[in-house]
């Protein structure tokens, strides 16, 4: 018993063996599980907190780049820009006028470039004449080359792109051709001055957009050492941000973007591993002390079974051990107050009915004996009553009384397929036997005035299968309903015959129960239908009558035919064929009445040999 009880095999084993797996399984699934969904998590968050950071700076720069846009924008259309790109060449020739004029252009202009909300972001800008050989120069820092003209920036290689573009274009970050000595690169904007009456080109604008203000904006963000910065300009120069500086470079992959509205120009950032690792292990030790829980509750889960089970299986395979050895006495130790203690109570229970048991087992013995005995005596062998009437069968034809003896044998066959009826169909032929048996005997009962007349349009149709006593009900009905109240002799044809096609209400659903109730048979006319009409000319019924006998409301005249009436035909035949088979009944009062067979033409596949008693009961000679 110690050894079951520490074999693996043992139902305390499983379950404390799969308690433990279990509670392994959850954790390596929990683990896994929640390792993956951190991990996408991380992703996905550190993502998204670099897409809103690069949207909070994309959006400041891009307000700062299209307040320089309006200021080019709002120069374009100044009346004064216009005067002095079309007027300056023709003041040339007096000079203090060319120089007031000058001078009263540059003061407007200045006053609306300090009064811009784009001052702090333009270093400076130019107007100037289409040759560059007359130019105006508003500045926020003075810083100018001696030797620059309007021709540095004319040479410049982006300047004739920028011109001709339909709109504002960016080219990326240069040095300043106005002032070579700044380190610090500036955006240059260049936009051609069209006259307000015409297309024509009268000049172009020159604006500084200094990378200070953009790398500004960058600096508020405070960046992990190990993530870059990138800005991509539409003509796909990328610089990286580092340092304070903006270097030309190749945009790396796995990157998040951020589009500026309609610049042209998009920033890109890094996610930080450093960041993830850091937020990785913060997960990572939550992770594994989750998994810590889970492992420490099932080794406290497996302790607290074990002490649970062990005990009381240990009292009940004691107690079992007991009965196995004959002491059926009740043990009231077992009986705990928990499932355990059922099992135990069971057993005691078990315990006394098995001594019980034992005790009136010679009872029930006697009993038995005494109940087998009475079987006995009250069963009748069948051969003596076939033997009895094959008696007076032969008594009867010594005597010369032939109508006793043809019902004696019409009687004999009856019984004797009444007390093996054990299959429900029967070749149609073997049906009409056993209704020209029962026939015989109401032939002699009524003198002869009952005629039976049997039509067959094909003689292979008796080989179609029919269900046992379904043809005897309804001519009894005809006799004893029909033709008896009459007071008349009476005739009962019985037509047979067939038709193609299907019958009427055809359901495609009953295959199944047509496959359940035609095994080991087959169609010997395809999907012809069987027909028979059983017609006689007695006193018919009205529709009321005709609905009672269908529902099984009408008795019959006799106690076993009484089971096997009209309706309960009907119903066999359904139970057997589908409901789209079965019996109908048309009547007409005080001339006829005629049920109406649809059944499948069915046939056994194979013939069956009949039995001797079948034989001697169809030849009684025998």
């Amino acid at each position: 018993m110690s050894f079951a009880m520490k074999s693996p095999k043992s139902l305390r084993s499983r379950i404390l063996i799969l308690v433990t797996c279990y509670s392994m399984l959850i954790a390596f699934i929990v683990g896994v599980a929640s390792f993956y969904v951190a991990h996408r998590y991380l992703i996905e968050s550190e993502r998204q907190s670099s897409y809103i950071n690069l949207q909070l700076i994309g959006n400041s720069i891009d307000s700062d780049i299209g307040d320089a846009v309006s200021l080019c924008n709002r120069l374009l259309l100044d009346s004064r820009v216009e005067q002095y790109l079309t007027e300056i060449e023709r003041r040339k020739d007096d000079v203090r006028d060319y120089r007031r004029f000058s001078m009263n252009v540059w003061t407007h202009l200045n006053d609306e470039y300090r009064m811009s909300s784009s001052y702090d972001l333009t270093t400076r800008f130019f107007i100037s004449t289409p040759d560059g050989s007359d130019f105006l120069q508003i500045v926020r820092i003075p810083a100018t080359d001696p030797s620059f003209t309007a021709g540095n920036i004319m040479e410049m290689p982006y300047f004739d792109e920028l011109l001709d573009a339909p709109g504002y274009r960016f080219p990326g970050f240069t040095p300043s051709p106005v002032y070579s000595a700044s380190p610090t690169p500036v955006m240059p904007v260049v936009r051609p001055v069209r006259s307000s009456k015409s297309p024509q080109i009268i000049g172009w604008i020159y604006v500084e957009i200094s990378s200070e203000i953009i790398s500004s904006r960058i600096d508020t963000l405070d960046l992990p050492a190990d993530s870059n910065l990138y800005m991509t300009f539409e003509n796909e120069i990328t610089y990286l941000y580092k340092d304070g500086r903006f270097i030309e470079t190749e945009l790396p992959p796995d990157l998040t973007h951020y589009e500026l509205s309609d610049r042209s120009i998009s920033l890109s950032i890094v996610p930080s591993e450093l960041e993830m690792r850091k937020r990785s292990t913060s997960f990572a030790l939550a992770i594994i002390g989750i998994l810590f829980f889970i492992l420490l509750t099932g080794i406290a889960i497996y302790v607290l079974l074990r002490g649970m089970i062990n005990k009381p299986v240990d009292a009940i395979l004691a107690k079992l051990s007991k009965v196995g050895g004959g002491d059926f006495g009740r043990d009231e130790s077992i009986e705990w107050d928990n499932e355990f203690g059922r099992i135990g109570k069971g057993i005691n229970d078990l315990s006394n009915d098995v001594n019980a048991l034992i005790n009136n087992r010679l009872e029930d013995e006697r009993a038995r004996q005494n109940l087998e005995y009475r079987i006995l005596q009250s069963q009748i062998n069948p051969h003596f009553m076939y033997n009895t009437l094959n008696t007076i069968k032969w008594m009867a034809t010594i005597r010369g009384a032939d109508g006793i003896a043809d019902m004696s044998t019409a009687l004999s066959r009856l019984l004797k397929n009444i007390s093996k009826s054990e299959d429900n169909l029967i070749p149609l032929r073997k049906e009409l036997e056993l209704l020209n048996d029962y026939y015989t005997i109401m032939k002699y009962r009524y003198g002869g005035t009952i005629e039976l007349v049997t039509e067959i349009e094909d003689e292979d149709l008796t080989d179609c299968l029919v269900n046992r006593f379904s043809l005897q009900p309804i001519v009894e009905n005809a006799i004893f309903h029909g033709i008896e109240p009459k007071g008349s002799a009476g005739r009962i044809t019985i037509r047979i015959f067939s038709r193609e096609g299907q019958p009427e209400n055809d359901d495609p659903a009953r295959d199944t129960a047509d496959d359940a109730a035609s095994t080991d048979v087959e169609s010997p006319r395809g999907d012809a239908i069987l027909c028979i009409d059983v017609h006689d000319n007695g006193i018919g019924m009205d529709q009321k009558t005709i609905e009672d006998i269908m529902n099984g409301r009408s008795d019959s005249s006799n106690d076993f035919f009484k089971d096997v009436g009209i309706a309960n035909v009907n119903s066999r035949i359904k139970f057997t064929f589908g409901d789209e088979y079965g019996l109908t009944i048309e009547s007409v009062p005080s001339e006829y009445t005629c049920v109406h067979f649809v059944l499948p033409c069915r046939s056994p596949m194979h013939d069956r040999t009949e039995t001797n008693d079948e034989r001697n009961v169809q030849n009684p000679d025998s």
